[in-house]
């Protein structure tokens, strides 16, 4: 299965609706930065930051799936980016609370959901990952 502005569709109509992907109703943009180098993608309304790191061929390993179970898909938001995002659940606290190099402005990639509301959101992927499993 894929997603098409946040619904599942199955993967072989994904070829065939590609381009709606991208469409400004569909999609926002997002920074990460890996290793001081910037990376601007479109991120897809309905999925996480994580399968959006994940498309785009970001270093975030997410060992668990996105599952909140382990810390590898720890990023860091800036401030603008932080403030626009919905509180953290207590599990995903939880699981910060052992990640070595956690800051005020960490988050679990595979807990931020893509809205229309983190339009220009920048995110920076550690240099070194912790499972804390």
């Amino acid at each position: 299965m894929s997603r098409l502005c946040g619904r599942l569709v199955p993967s072989l109509f994904r070829a065939t609706t590609a381009h709606l992907h991208t469409t400004p109703s569909c999609s926002v943009n997002i920074t990460f930065i890996e290793k001081g180098i910037e990376r601007h993608v479109k991120a897809i309304r309905g999925d996480s930051i994580m399968e959006t790191a994940k498309d785009n061929h970001i270093n975030l390993p997410s060992v668990c799936g996105g599952m909140c179970e382990c810390s590898t898909c720890h990023v860091i938001a800036d401030q603008a980016t932080f403030d626009k995002l919905e509180e953290p659940e207590e599990e995903e606290l939880d699981v910060l609370d052992a990640v070595d190099g956690v800051t005020e402005t960490s988050r679990l990639a595979c807990q931020v959901d893509v809205t229309r509301g983190i339009e220009g959101a920048r995110f920076i992927v550690p240099d070194s990952f912790s499972d804390m499993r």
